[in-house]
């Protein structure tokens, strides 16, 4: 019987263990899922806040440089009014001198960068011409390739589109630039040193003979380059306070990312976070999305499952292990019955086979036809109580509660009370009380005390002295009947152990008393019947033996 239990407990483990494992990539899985769609949706999200703050930049950033166009070269070193924070205006006229407005330790510096800062300009101009030229035609193919539900998930088509959206606003800051409308030389001759500089975008009558200016970092610094078209060695140039312009520039961006910042950058368009007006980089930072990475119906939906999973795994268990204590009680019954079914069948034979065949003398038949009258008893009571027990387990038992005086009906049970103690050397002795109503069904009250009785003779038969009483009370609105020996009692732990059915296996059956260990838990389930208890206490006066307590509802009449 063990082996086969620890069969089936190995059984349900490594179910269980399945089960739960099932659940747990289960649920890695839909967390793992939901977490990549949110930080895809935060990704896209970046995304598009990015690009609307790239277009409002450079948007600043083209109105910066069309004013910086604007103004006349003759101009150009006098004090003028551009938004563009300046450290160094200068200019070569000769490509070798330098004259400027400005910090002169500054100006002294640019003097001997120019060379260089000319050709590494100029290399970058044309770096960024390949480039810009370029990448229209590729991103345009790029994005032909993603579906537009496809774009925000999608990395790929995240970078195809900001190389798309570099090029458009390379190409709208160039038009905006080739629109400006410089003065006629009249009008530049009538301009004072300190007159505003307005950039107006319009179509352009003369091609600007000092070129646009170029951003572009040289030794860790920002310039702006303009170089003559015709007089290769003219040239003017600004020194940038970039820290100031950085801040100007990232003021458009406060609203969609607060904690964003820009970086220089080179003039490539690789980084898709470049602006096209300016040699920075656009760093994000986090724009605080509010965005739950898990939602709050999937979570549920897994705690659901986990509980059910739990709750299906403490049912099988549970399940398991009524099922198995019910086949070992079943074993003990089956096993405790055989025993008890197996001497009396055998005295029957016995004895039947000798008073058949004429062994037996005469005046020793009486004493035969006893034992053979006490055999069938034990056995009709036997089978009573399993038969009564099985009523009350399938719940067909049908109980006749009536309102009895309780003397009167223990009066009648004496009769049969005295005979089976008699059997045993007992004596019943029944002491009466002032009269008790009670509402119980008479025919269960009468089984319950039998088969208190029928324990006492089996357990206390020797005792000192050799009485049994049964003794009526009320207390505290309770009808209470104690039925008391003088046996060696009932140790405490075993109290309860004794009420539940089938206790005795075949071996104690065949060590102790005899008996299947059903009569008290049947007495105990009549008592609940009839909305009453039975209990077993130590005896109340300090001497040994075993004291059953019943105790019954009182009538209301």
């Amino acid at each position: 019987m063990r082996n086969r239990n620890c069969h089936i407990w190995i059984a349900f483990a490594c179910c269980a263990c399945l089960v739960v494992g099932a659940m747990l990539w289960l649920t890695l899985g839909v967390i793992g899922t939901e977490r990549e769609r949110a930080e895809a949706e935060i990704r896209a999200e970046t995304q598009e806040r990015v690009r609307l703050s790239l277009w409002r930049m450079d948007s600043l950033g083209a109105s910066i440089l069309v004013a910086e166009n604007s103004v006349p070269p003759h101009l150009f070193l006098s004090e003028n009014k551009t938004p563009l924070p300046v450290i160094v205006r200068f200019e070569t006229p000769d490509g070798a001198a330098i004259r400027g407005t400005g910090d002169p330790a500054a100006l002294a510096e640019v003097g001997q960068l120019l060379p260089k800062l000319f050709t590494d300009l100029k290399a970058q101009r044309e770096e960024r011409r390949e480039r810009q030229g370029a990448a229209p035609q590729e991103d345009a193919l790029d994005q032909t390739s993603y579906l537009p539900g496809n774009i925000r998930s999608d990395p790929k088509a995240q970078a195809a589109v900001n190389k798309s959206e570099w090029a458009n606003r390379g190409k709208f800051i160039d038009q905006t630039l080739s629109k400006t409308q410089i003065p006629p030389p009249e009008a530049q001759k009538a301009m004072s040193a300190d007159s505003a500089v307005i950039a107006t975008p319009a179509a352009r009558e003369t091609p600007n003979p000092t070129g646009d200016f170029k951003a572009a970092w040289f030794d860790g610094s920002l310039f702006l380059i303009r170089r003559g078209m015709t007089l290769q060695t003219f040239a003017q140039g600004t020194l940038v306070n970039d820290s100031m312009l950085r801040e100007i520039l990232s003021a458009e961006s406060r609203q969609l990312l607060p904690a964003a910042s820009l970086v220089p950058s080179g003039n490539g368009g690789d980084d898709s976070f470049n602006l096209a007006s300016f040699p920075f980089n656009l760093n994000p930072g986090h724009f605080g999305a509010s965005q739950e990475s898990i939602p709050r119906t999937i979570l549920a939906s897994l705690l659901a499952g986990w509980l059910a999973v739990v709750v299906a795994l403490l049912a099988a268990y549970f399940l398991i292990a009524n099922v198995m204590k019910l086949s070992e009680r079943r074993a003990s019954f089956v096993s405790a019955v055989t025993h008890e079914l197996r001497t009396p069948l055998t005295t029957f034979r016995l004895y039947s086979d000798m008073l058949g065949s004429g062994a037996v003398q005469e005046e020793k038949r009486p004493v035969y036809l006893s034992v053979l009258s006490r055999e069938a008893d034990r056995l009709s009571h036997l089978v009573e109580n399993v038969l009564a027990f099985s009523k009350i387990e399938r719940g067909s038992a049908r109980s006749a509660v009536t309102e009895i005086e309780i003397n009167d009906l223990l009066a009648s049970f004496s009769e049969r009370f005295a005979t089976r103690l008699d059997a045993a050397g007992l004596k019943l002795e029944l002491i009466s009380s002032e009269p008790i109503r009670a509402k119980l069904d008479a025919s269960a009250l009468e089984h319950i005390l039998f088969n208190l009785i029928d324990n006492a003779a089996k357990y206390a038969a020797a005792s000192q002295p050799p009485v049994v009483t049964i003794s009526p009370a009320t207390k505290k609105g309770k009808i209470e009947i104690r039925v008391t020996d003088h046996g060696p009692g009932i140790l405490e732990a075993e109290c309860r152990r004794i009420f539940r059915p089938f206790s005795k296996s075949a071996k104690q059956a065949a060590e102790t008393k005899p008996g299947v260990g059903l009569g008290l838990a049947l007495s105990k389930r009549l008592a609940r019947s009839m909305d009453g208890t039975l209990a077993c206490r130590q005896r109340g006066d300090g001497k040994n033996g075993a004291e059953f307590v019943l105790t019954l509802p009182k009538a209301l009449s």
